[in-house]
């Protein structure tokens, strides 16, 4: 028998809606810091260089400049951008060597922008000019320019089984090269920051996905003790793991550090193109082999990845790339290898997706040729392989507690109409039409080894309010308003009785940060731990007052009564008189509950002008449960929005000297509302047991299938496979002209 709730489940509006939609929701922008002096960025104008001299004496002689920070003013401790307790550090704030055409090389603080634009540009700066490399596998040539002291910033291996004994026991091996482009995060608030320092404290309001991640940079960087820093997370408009990354942050605590003043960073639209990260762009090598009726009996991967400048998130990235598509689907014998390259480009980091989207491409791309090659229809294939609840799953040694796989391929599949549009289709009745599907498997959080947590403070007022103290960022997702349903369920208290605080390390309890999918699952499992532990306690205080046993009472709308006798009750503030209860709880996952999804395309190619128009996506995602179908039907359209973006438009360009060529919403190309096709979201929930309320995560993997569905929909439509990214009318209109060949 289901459970029914009163809260969770429930298609409520984000509580922030209408903050929002009326503009009076406060962006870092927005936000008005007495006495703040305006930051410009000077960026480098070489690619690879080392500083021979910086002069910023006339530019300090203008009026209105109040300081002035180069590589001489900035600590000599390096960091990672990124989750830093896993990643290698090998950047500073500013470096005598440049790595990148853009790299912040000063930083000027002034009376208005104006008056720091002009000193940047009376900033004079001498480089000697140092050879460059784009091209990762030119990068990887031992003769080739060093980036660092290597120009290799990770090897990654994992494998299971013996692969070449799997190859041998192939009744055929199939083998591809796919590659992916370089996508930018595009958010539409660009990044921001501000710092003060005042009686030796620093106070940092950011952009970020990660304000205690932040706060931890900092500390170490200016070897400040963390009780001494303190980051505010204003509204953030979008993330997608661009803003899970410390950038800006260093710059601004240094001039502020300096200065003892407050200052204030935003960069403009070019900059956010080639100051910030980009998703890596890679080249894989994928071989597979099958027995003739399908079964997969060994893989391997063979990968690169470049990471531009600075390793940022590119390790883990690589790592997480051999743990989800080659976990999906079954095969005894796996060897995945990446080489994570620098070159002199923008530095690649966090993106939605973190390394899927690239693997699922190759991977099933592959599988719809083998599909053909066998003679087996692309859905059971799928089927037959596929990774089912209670395996483990050999990538990451974890067993997998819930999968509803099989139902997402069923209703994405039915929902498009794919037998019958097939038949149409290989009839001649649809011209030039085809059907494309993929699936995966992401994850709730990073890996467990990892040993991420977070806490929470649900505090009951004198007064029946509840306050959650939660370091869960929102960055658009919707956290806060999930984590309020919890809470509400949990207490058994209506929605409207709830306020969830903002991000501020100086009064709500470590989190983890927004990132891999994770807030709802660990974040919303913290407070609804600490929703148990304040429920518990009142509870407890009801009992007294009540003269009865705690097990005999329930709360119901804010009033707790007896559950034989539910006329006789006192409302929560009665019980709670004049001193608040207050609940904690910290919690760090046994698992990261891999979700699951299937997604299905329907377009239409013109042979004569190579052009893509995709028709309808349905995509079903297995997420445990839906806490808020509002909120999961959102997640489901952005990621799959974002997904064809990666597939069809979405490149950032170098020229030949490393410059970003399209750094603006007219040359970088990302698609419009009258672009879309109908996309169709479908909840499957397959109730995973160590989530909150059997929640799973859901805010990435709707992007993750887009691009091989797509692919695999365009060789039905006109037999051309496509294996590099973005897929434009000039690589359709080449294909089919080599086919003629």
């Amino acid at each position: 028998m289901s459970v029914k709730f009163s809260v969770v489940g429930k298609p409520v509006p984000k509580l922030d809606a209408v903050k929002l939609a009326t503009g009076k929701a406060e962006f870092l922008d927005d936000i008005r810091l007495p006495g703040a002096l305006s930051v410009k960025l000077l960026g480098s104008s070489c690619a690879h260089a080392r500083i021979r001299r910086i002069d910023v004496s006339r530019a300090e002689r203008l009026p209105g400049v109040k300081g002035i920070v180069t590589y001489k003013d900035a600590p000599r401790v390096p960091f990672n951008p990124g989750v830093y307790y896993i990643l290698p550090k090998d950047k500073y704030i500013f470096d005598e060597k440049v790595r990148f055409v853009g790299e912040p090389v000063a930083a000027v603080a002034a009376v208005d922008e104006d008056t720091a634009e002009e000193a940047v540009s009376l900033i004079n700066v001498e480089y000697e000019e140092l050879p460059a490399v784009f091209d990762p596998v030119a990068a990887m040539d031992p003769k080739a320019p060093k980036i660092h002291d290597t120009n290799i910033a990770a090897h990654i291996t994992r494998e299971w089984g013996n692969v070449e004994k799997g190859f041998r026991e192939a009744d055929r091996i199939f083998e591809g090269k796919y590659t992916t482009g370089r996508q930018a995060h595009a958010p539409i608030e660009p990044h921001a920051c501000a710092a003060s320092y005042e009686l030796g404290k620093l106070t940092v309001w950011t952009t970020s996905q990660i304000p205690f991640h932040v706060r931890s940079i900092l500390s170490e960087v200016f070897g400040l003790p963390q009780h001494r820093i303190r980051v505010i997370t204003s509204f953030v408009g979008g993330g997608f793991g661009g803003k899970d990354e410390v950038i800006l942050e260093p710059i601004c605590a240094l001039l502020a550090i300096k200065l003892g003043a407050t200052v204030k960073l935003r960069l403009n639209r070019d900059e956010v193109f080639y100051t910030t990260t980009t998703r890596h762009p890679s080249i894989i090598w994928l071989k597979t082999g099958v027995k003739k009726d399908g079964t997969l009996v060994a893989r391997q991967v063979k990968a690169i990845l470049n990471t531009g400048a600075y390793a940022s998130h590119g390790p883990s990235v690589a790592g997480a790339m051999s743990t989800r598509e080659l976990g999906l689907y079954k095969s005894p014998h796996v060897s995945f290898e990446a080489d994570v390259v620098y070159t002199n480009s923008p530095t690649a980091g966090a993106f939605r997706g973190y390394g899927n989207p690239q693997q699922s491409f190759a991977v099933e791309s592959q599988l719809d040729e083998i599909a053909e090659e066998l003679g087996i229809d692309r859905v059971e294939l799928r089927l037959k392989n596929t990774i089912r609840s209670g395996d483990i799953n050999p990538g990451t040694g974890l067993r997998i507690e819930s999968c509803g796989l099989e139902e997402c391929i069923r209703r994405a599949t039915e929902r498009i109409g794919w037998r019958q549009k097939s038949r149409d289709i290989e009839s001649g009745r649809l011209k030039n039409r085809g059907l494309g599907i993929a699936c995966l498997m992401h994850n709730s959080g990073a890996f467990p080894y990892i040993k991420e947590s977070s806490s929470a403070i649900v505090q009951i007022n004198e007064d029946g309010s509840v306050q959650v103290m939660t370091g869960a960022t929102d960055i658009g997702q919707g956290i806060t308003t999930t984590i309020a349903q919890m809470v509400a369920e949990e207490l058994g208290v209506n929605l409207e009785s709830i306020a969830v605080s903002r991000p501020d390390t100086e009064f709500v309890p470590v989190d983890r940060g927004t990132y891999a999918s994770g807030e709802l699952y660990i974040s919303g499992q913290a407070a609804r731990l600490a929703a148990a532990d304040a429920k518990q306690q009142l509870l407890k205080k009801a009992a007294e007052v009540m003269e009865a046993k705690p097990d005999d009472l329930e709360i119901v709308g804010g009033v707790v009564r007896l559950k034989k006798n539910p006329q006789v009750g006192k409302t929560i503030r009665e019980i709670v008189g004049e001193v608040a209860i207050v609940g904690r709880a910290s919690y760090m996952p046994p698992s990261n509950a891999p979700l699951f999804g299937a997604m299905c395309v329907e377009l239409e190619v013109d042979p004569e002008l190579g052009s893509i128009r995709v028709l309808n996506i349905t995509y079903a995602a297995d997420v445990g449960r839906a806490i808020n179908p509002l909120i999961v039907e959102g997640q489901i359209e952005g990621g799959a929005v974002m997904g064809l973006g990666f597939t069809l438009t979405e490149e950032l360009v170098l020229d030949s000297n490393g410059r970003v060529i399209n750094k603006n919403f007219t040359d970088y190309k990302l698609l419009h509302a009258s672009d879309l096709p109908r996309i169709e979201p479908i909840i499957v929930e397959s109730h995973e047991p160590t989530g909150p309320f059997a929640a799973k995560g859901v805010g990435e993997p709707a992007l993750v299938p887009v691009a091989p569905a797509i692919a695999n929909a365009i060789y039905q439509a006109v037999g051309v496979r496509i294996r590099d990214l973005p897929i434009t009318h000039n690589k359709i209109l080449r294909a089919l002209k080599d086919r003629l060949k």
